[in-house]
This record gives C-alpha cells, sequence and structure tokens, in this order.
C-alpha cells in the first residue's frame, strides 16, 4: 500500500490542509493536530509519505492518537516511512508522536527531515519501542536530519534488531527496550550532560550554541521518561 499524509498550517495557528490516504487520518483536537490510524500500517510493503508545513510565523503541536505498531509481511518485504517536516521564518513545530513498536519479524525504516528556517525553532520526540511485551524486535533503522537555512545543523541514523550488529551491546542498546531520539532547537544548548542509572542512560548534546540532540535508552517507556527528565528539564512533560 502506498499512502500520503499532508499538513499544512498558517499563521495565527490555523490548520490549512489536512489531506490523507490510509493509513493516516488527520484531525483537529484543541491545541494539537493527531494523526490517527485510518487503517492497520505500517504493513511489510508499505510506502507511505507525511509531508508537515508550518508556514512562517504559526506554531503548530503535532502529536498522534495511539502508538504505531509496525507489522510484518508473510513475504518478508520491508517497510518505509518518509516525512518532510518544513518551518517557514519565525515559525515552531512541536513534533511528539507516540512510540512506534517494532513487531517481532517487521522489516521498516523510517526517514525524517526536517527543514528550519534561519530563525525557525522546532522539539522534535521520536520515540521506538523494540518489540512487544516477552518478543524480540524487528529490523528497525531510523535517520532524522536537521536543516537549517540550507546548512545541516544533526544527521542521525540508528539500526536495530536481532540480526544487526552491534545492537544486542552495550556499545548500542544492550538490554534497553525503549528508545527516545530527541532534536530541540531554539533552547540555550550549553554544555554536554549525561545521566546514566542501571539500564537507563541519557545524554544531552548540544550541536550549536541554540540547538541540542537528547538521546535516551531505558528499559521501559516509564524508565526513558524519568531519564528524559533528569537529562532534559526542558522537555518535561513532553511525553506522558
Amino acid at each position: 500500500m502506498r499512502g500520503r499524509g499532508e499538513i499544512v498550517v498558517g499563521a495565527p495557528d490555523v490548520l490549512r490542509v489536512a489531506r490523507s490516504e490510509p493509513p493516516f487520518s488527520v484531525r483537529k483536537c484543541a491545541d494539537r493536530i493527531l494523526l490517527a490510524a485510518s487503517a492497520a500500517g505500517p504493513l511489510g510493503g508499505d510506502e507511505l509519505e507525511l509531508d508537515v508545513v508550518v508556514e512562517a510565523g504559526a506554531r503548530a503541536d503535532i502529536g498522534s492518537v495511539a502508538a504505531v505498531m509496525i507489522h510484518p509481511d508473510p513475504t518478508g518485504a520491508a517497510s518505509t516511512q518518509r516525512s518532510r517536516l518544513t518551518v517557514g521564518a519565525g515559525g515552531h513545530l512541536d513534533w511528539r508522536p507516540e512510540p512506534a513498536v517494532s513487531i517481532a519479524g517487521s522489516d521498516h525504516s523510517v526517514d525524517t527531515t526536517i527543514d528550519l528556517a534561519a530563525d525557525a525553532t522546532c522539539r522534535i520526540v521520536e520515540e521506538v519501542s523494540l518489540g512487544r511485551s516477552g518478543e524480540p524486535s524487528g529490523r528497525l533503522r531510523l535517520s532524522f536530519r536537521v536543516v537549517r537555512a540550507g546548512v545541516t545543523l544533526v544527521r542521525h541514523a540508528e539500526s536495530f534488531g536481532p540480526d544487526v550488529l552491534g545492537a544486542g551491546s552495550v556499545v548500542s542498546v544492550g538490554a534497553g527496550r525503549h528508545v527516545v531520539s530527541c532534536v530541540l532547537v531554539g533552547v540555550d544548548a550549553s554544555d554536554s550532560r549525561v545521566a546514566a542509572d542501571g539500564a537507563c542512560r541519557a545524554a544531552w548534546l548540544p550541536v550549536a550554541a541554540d540547538a541540542a540532540v537528547v538521546l535516551v535508552v531505558a528499559p521501559d517507556r516509564p524508565a526513558a521518561i524519568r531519564a528524559l527528565d533528569t537529562v532534559a528539564p526542558e522537555l518535561a512533560g513532553a511525553q506522558r
């Protein structure tokens, strides 16, 4: 299946465009814009695309109704999702979907590009759960790139799965089953911060004076949120 969604938010914070094809469905809920599932997915073989535009001077808070379950295909075919998030001059985007769950046997790639105007800001939070309770994860590849005024600010990629080199070692996720990746632009990035408590590890990594990447690995989501609150109070309450 091929599915595409499009969201355009204009000043003053008006949802101008909300087009969607299964499995996407776009809903305005109070001050947030939420993506809901109109069909199961992603399934192996699916090719999904999502375009989000926050126009100059606008602000958008976008999330999802529920966790996304990444399902395998009997043939072993891989699925993909490409998201393009564009923020115009003086605009701000909060991107905080619920976790994606990598189900055993699935094979999925997520590619997210955030294109910012020179004075645009954002808070991007992406979470994945590596398998359902009591099962291993599928193969999962995550990449995101943040471009500001035409210059790449952040480029990050991770791969997970039972047959991915290093995915079961302390160099990568170790015993962790929940991974959080965040990008903040428009903050005082200050110095690096780290936190480690048992199987939980979190790091705040400045990439510019006003931008930072936050990475968290933990056994489960509650532990990941606690670690996130410790190392990045700027994100406190973002994921609940």
